[in-house]
């Protein structure tokens, strides 16, 4: 019974004691939010509300409505007066995982309409530099006048804090180009001649071998040629191989002007430019019955609109033999036949 009485004293002691200042005066929650974040590499100043005439008490031991914060970490504070003791909890993480945006590297094509390059993520900045620089809010414009390759650097920042920078790399490229040169001679003994370009790394390659490496071996006479493509066109060129002791003019020494379309005219094979050439033939009177100076042109066994007799014929030619560098002029006897 003495022992209830006295609580009970207590308990009004305390009431008169406090009648002075009141429990709500304090606060429910002391913080706006139970988690903040905070960009790594700063400190942060957690506030608290002030209330006159109360202490503060922080889990780090310090007292005051501010403490200065560096680490990650569960904060608890209790400010008190002579009538009671409120607490509250905040978590502090300094953000160090906050990823970069997401990026994908440009490709245009030279002469065409521009676009921006795009980033996907939150208050994109838009850099020429890794570090430093004035940021942009807008993506840039790229120049399609000419081909060139241009590297920016783009950050997104999320609650206040700004991600690493990353590389987005914006490329202008034309369709491929490339020359296979002049016609060639394959040196005697040799096993061929290397034909290449150099590669332009955005093209697929395809030769008339089938290889679709940047060279290939050219062992014998003929013609070689190579396509490329790439987003932006396509190309083509050619070049006619020639062995040591060929000539870029190769005459028949027969020909079957009958129509079934197997060898009706009597014609040159030239494997490489003729950019001089006269060819005549006369029958055996010694008439001029077929002249041309283009190597393509062919006789087909006619003369003044007649057909001509079976039986030997004479033929002069003569030509600038381009891979050579030499001028011919040879004469020799063909065999017309039906």
């Amino acid at each position: 019974m003495k022992r209830s009485i006295s609580i009970l004293a207590a308990i009004f002691l305390i009431n008169v004691h406090s009648s002075g200042q009141s429990c709500s005066a304090i606060p429910d929650q002391f913080f706006v939010n139970d988690t903040i974040i905070v960009c790594q590499g700063n400190t942060y100043q957690l506030d608290a509300p002030v209330v006159a005439g109360c202490t503060y008490t922080w889990s780090t031991s310090e007292a005051g409505s501010t403490v200065m914060i560096m680490f990650n970490g569960r904060y608890i504070l209790q400010i008190a007066n002579s009538t009671c003791i409120k607490a509250d909890t905040v978590t502090v993480l300094f953000n160090s995982f906050l990823l970069s945006p997401l990026v994908e590297d440009l490709k245009l094509c030279k002469g065409t309409t521009t676009q921006r390059p795009q980033a996907t993520g939150q208050n994109i900045l838009w850099y020429t530099t890794p570090l430093g620089g004035t940021a942009s809010t807008a993506a840039p414009i790229p120049s399609t006048a000419d081909t060139s390759t241009t590297t920016h650097w783009v950050s997104q920042t999320i609650r206040g804090c700004e991600s690493p920078r990353v590389p987005l790399v914006v490329k202008v490229i034309d369709k491929p180009k490339f020359e296979l040169g002049d016609a060639f001679i394959i040196p005697c003994d040799a096993s061929g001649i290397v034909l290449q370009v150099i590669p332009d790394e955005e093209s697929n390659y395809a030769w008339s071998n089938g290889s679709n490496d940047a060279s290939i071996m050219a062992p014998t006479r003929g013609r070689y040629w190579l396509y490329a493509e790439n987003m932006c066109g396509n190309h083509s060129d050619s070049v006619v191989a020639v062995e040591c002791k060929d000539k870029c003019v190769q005459l028949p020494t027969a020909f079957t002007p009958n129509n079934d379309g197997k060898n009706d005219e009597y014609k040159a094979a030239s494997f490489c430019p003729v950019p001089k050439y006269l060819l005549m033939i006369y029958n055996r009177n010694g008439e001029i019955v077929f002249q041309t100076k283009d190597p393509s042109a062919g006789w087909n066994g006619y003369f003044r609109g007649q057909p001509q007799p079976v039986g030997v014929y004479i033929f002069n030619v003569s030509f600038f033999d381009f891979v050579l560098k030499r001028e011919f002029t040879e004469k020799g006897t063909i065999v017309l036949m039906r």
